[in-house]
């Protein structure tokens, strides 16, 4: 008797890193680069759904297609910013800006 698409899911919660990989390939018909132990179990759940109650419908998948083929690809990741000048936030409780330099001389007086 096969498990109930149930079972299947909650059988993958239980398998390791290499089974996963193993069972990937199995229901995906490809291999996977990943080793991300919850993105294996979605997918593969995902997977299993799909098959036993059906997927994404035929409008749904032009949508994709649509939204993809409008979509804006960066071919170069963005210049790196330069930050101008130092943080001007108010200070509270008398704590010194961020990048101030505390030194302490010998004969410091101690603060109540």
């Amino acid at each position: 008797m096969k498990p109930s698409l149930q079972e299947q899911v909650d059988a993958l919660a239980d398998m390791t890193v290499a089974e996963l990989r193993e069972r990937y390939a199995k229901v995906l018909g490809e291999e996977t680069r990943s080793r991300h132990k919850d993105f294996l179990r979605k997918r593969i759940a995902w997977r299993l759904q799909a098959n036993e109650e059906g997927g994404l419908s035929e409008r749904a998948l032009r949508r994709a297609e649509e939204l993809a083929n409008d979509a804006d690809l960066r071919l170069l990741a963005p210049a790196a910013r330069t930050v101008v000048g130092a943080s001007r936030r108010p200070t509270t409780g008398g704590l010194p800006m961020p990048g101030t330099v505390l030194t302490r001389s010998t004969g410091a007086r101690r603060w109540p």
